[in-house]
């Protein structure tokens, strides 16, 4: 099981991820995200960039939807998944585990998520991940993007 401390950063990333990574609009239910999380999961943006050499411009242009094909942006993706366990060391993507932590009216589209994207395998660890994460954005992209706009205001 997980801790309350890292499940609700995992979440939060996890929303995080798609707001910096497409620009949809859409209608959804407000989330109200604690400032200690929101501090949290912009120290791992932060580490995972320093880890990666990506820059805010590459991470910036994600926002059209469709993922920037870069070496070092995959492996920031790659970084932030990992440090909250959304990825194991066989490359598999773990969505569904945020079931566990998720309000319940959640569980239904990340289990949508889980089952349509699973993993999309890559070429190596970094691929993988930006193929699944694209796959997330196709799937379901618009709510989670209004999910983590409310969560960063």
């Amino acid at each position: 099981m997980y801790n309350k401390p890292l499940s609700c950063i995992l979440v939060t990333l996890f929303l995080y991820m798609f707001i910096e990574l497409q620009n949809a609009t859409v209608t959804a239910q407000q989330f109200n995200f604690p400032d200690v999380v929101k501090k949290q999961v912009k120290k791992v943006h932060v580490r995972c960039v320093n880890k990666t050499g990506v820059t805010e411009d590459i991470i910036a242009s994600a926002h059209s939807g469709v993922l920037p094909k870069d070496p070092a942006f995959k492996c920031f993706l790659h970084c932030m998944f990992d440090i909250f366990g959304l990825i194991d060391s066989q490359n598999i993507m773990h969505l569904d585990a945020l079931v566990e932590v998720v309000p319940e009216e959640l569980h239904a589209k990340i289990l949508d998520l889980s089952e349509k994207c699973g993993t999309q395998n890559g070429t190596d660890a970094c691929d993988t991940v930006l193929l699944t994460v694209q796959c997330y954005i196709d799937t379901d992209g618009p709510f989670i993007k209004k999910s983590v706009e409310d969560m960063l205001t």
